[in-house]
């Protein structure tokens, strides 16, 4: 694969750590080269890690000795992360060591700050495709045994289209406000090292107010984020902040509510801030589109247009390109970020490219006469409520037009809404306005209340969980 770093800026920061310790491109390099001489040559390696060097060093030492690392988050249960190692049967694993200790059958071969560099000795290793480079868990699930099969191509490719369309230069300074394997978190990770730009590495959270004292003593310019996240700059009063040299924003990981979106808009425009609004799937390493400041009034809740390289279009469900502008079609995305497909078990490790570089997002979207590009909702996200579709997505839309932040799911015939609020709701009304609407009976609407609603590390609903709960 090309090289994701260019190693030309020696004496450049390359990382900086929230205790103060700082690499160049240099240093960390030399770190790279240290950790790639424990590694096994073109071989599976789990790295479970945070926002840290050793991590950062050790998944950039997987790339440059053709090792294909999965990512994976510490805060992964015992019984998931056991059962993908009896499914992908990894030659070696990275993980802390405080965890390193509950496995009889890892060996450990290097110590690197707080984690261990085990070879597994139940794993010898699956066969690995030419072409594959990384393997990421599908959004949501860091447990499932469903992964997403990576090329040294789609990686570097998705990395350069960000760089470009963001004009990220070697000035620019990053801080991870997202967990690294989290593909979203990653991609910043990787453009910034790309451009030859430094990132700030933190595992802090935007209620930590050492998080926004690190942001401002260290000259963040760039600061990425899900929809909860722009929610909790709304709650922390965001445009009180002293930040003077953020100058980008950029939000992924779902469709942020047109009042948060106009909330944010005005911030940074009397702040001198650019603000992205960006769409993605970790299938498409992850980024497919976005939208430029300028059209953030004009274009409110679009996701923009394809990134460079990439190409975007609409088919109905028979298959056909939707030509017209306004009419609802399933997204399609093609370019050299798609991956080569899925994996199941150590056995799909060795297939090629199955997607050929064209993706099926599964959302449902349309285009309008300028060519920008609206999500409508997931074609999964539906239920049938008496013979009425009704989309999840536009549930929640409601509640976020109004100000609530709502989870909305369950099955056909019963439509489940978790509010997420602190005070008193009249569920009365509220299902009677909910089934208003939505043009439902109210006995197929099921509302309650929860102080805080459940979430993944990455922000997103932890909508399995609720579904736990009934």
């Amino acid at each position: 694969m090309l090289p994701l770093v260019d190693w030309g800026a020696t004496d450049r920061p390359a990382l900086i750590t929230d205790a103060g310790q700082s690499l160049t491109y240099g240093e960390l390099h030399t770190e790279v080269a240290h950790i790639s001489k424990f590694l096994p040559r073109r071989k599976l390696v789990f790295l479970v890690g945070r926002n840290d060097i050793p991590t950062v060093a050790t998944y950039l030492a997987c790339l440059e000795t053709g090792c294909v690392p999965l990512l994976l988050s510490p805060d992964i249960f015992a019984t998931a992360f056991s059962r993908l190692l009896s499914t992908y049967l990894p030659a070696y694993v990275f993980l802390p060591s405080s965890l390193a200790t509950n496995y009889s059958d890892l060996e450990t071969v290097l110590i690197s700050g707080e984690y261990n560099l085990c070879r597994y000795l139940n794993g010898v290793g699956p066969d690995l495709h030419p072409e594959l480079a990384l393997l990421l868990a599908t959004s949501g699930s860091t447990g499932s045994p469903k992964l997403v099969r990576l090329s040294g191509t789609n990686i570097f490719s998705n990395a350069r289209s960000i760089v470009d369309y963001l004009g990220i230069n070697e000035y620019e300074r990053a801080i991870t406000s997202l967990p690294f394997n989290y593909s979203y978190g990653m991609s910043v990770v990787n453009s910034h090292l790309n451009a030859g730009a430094s990132v700030l590495l933190t595992n802090r959270s935007f209620f930590d107010p050492l998080f926004w004292r690190l942001m401002k003593s260290n000259e963040v310019t760039s600061l990425a984020g899900v929809p909860y996240s722009y929610e909790i700059l709304l709650k922390l009063r965001f445009q009180r902040m002293d930040l003077p040299a953020l100058r980008t924003l950029t939000q992924a990981g779902g469709k942020l509510s047109v009042p948060l979106t106009e909330w944010i808009t005005d911030i940074c425009n009397s702040k001198g801030i650019r603000f992205f609004t960006m769409y993605g799937q970790t299938e498409a390493s992850p980024r497919m589109t976005y939208l430029q400041p300028e059209y953030m009034r004009t274009k409110i809740g679009s996701i923009g247009r394809a990134v460079p390289g990439g190409v975007l279009w609409l088919e109905d469900s028979q298959g056909n390109p939707i030509e017209q502008p306004d009419e609802i079609g399933e997204l399609i995305f093609s370019g050299p970020n798609v991956a080569l497909g899925y994996a199941l078990s150590h056995n799909d490790l060795v297939l090629g490219d199955e997607w050929q570089g064209v993706l099926r997002t599964g959302d449902l979207a349309k285009q309008d006469i300028d060519g920008f590009f609206f999500i409508e909702g997931r074609s999964s996200r539906f239920l049938k409520i008496f013979g009425v579709r009704i989309s999840l997505d536009a549930v929640e839309a409601w509640y976020a037009e109004r100000g609530i932040v709502a989870a909305a799911y369950g099955q056909d015939d019963h439509l489940k809404v978790m509010i997420e609020a602190t005070t008193s709701l009249l569920i009365d009304d509220e299902t009677k306005q909910l089934a208003e609407i939505m043009k439902i009976h109210p006995s197929a609407i099921m509302i309650s209340r929860l102080p805080i609603l459940p979430r993944l590390n990455t922000g997103k609903i932890d909508y399995s969980c609720l579904n736990s709960r009934h």
